[in-house]
């Protein structure tokens, strides 16, 4: 399985564990699951950092993409071109507003890959192809 967690799912990892899902936690910890963070959480969490609203005990943002890899062999995704290019083709703007989720929903869907999420605002994206899985 290829999955993409979304950023509080990436948070609650970090920091909260026991907030995962049974499920959640058994797919991340299946090294015949391709596990991947986009970018795009890493700018929301350094965004969260800066104005206060999130810090993680003993590891600053920048630490993580090494604690990723290294410990829970997450792989990191950059945001590419086509996807930057045609996020327009998202549907569901008035719905949900969070550019954040909303561009990891786009990425999810144009890779083929399943959202680890349980966010249930991801939701509206089913009918366009996401795969969600909590």
């Amino acid at each position: 399985m290829r999955c993409l967690l979304d950023t509080c799912t990436l948070i609650w990892l970090l920091s909260e564990p026991k907030k995962l899902s049974d499920g959640a936690v058994k797919i991340i910890r299946d090294r015949h699951n391709e596990v991947f963070v986009s970018t795009v959480s890493f700018w929301e969490i350094s965004l969260k950092h800066a104005i206060g609203k999130l810090s993680f005990e003993n590891v600053k943002p920048e630490e993580l993409e090494e604690i990723l890899t290294d410990k829970y062999h997450i792989a990191i995704i950059g945001l590419g071109e086509q996807e930057s290019l045609s996020y327009f083709r998202l549907p569901g703007c008035e719905e949900h507003r969070d550019p954040f989720d909303r561009m990891l929903a786009w990425q999810a869907i144009k890779r083929d890959l399943a959202l680890i999420s349980s966010d249930t605002a991801f939701e509206h994206y089913r009918s366009c192809g996401l795969r969600v899985i909590w």
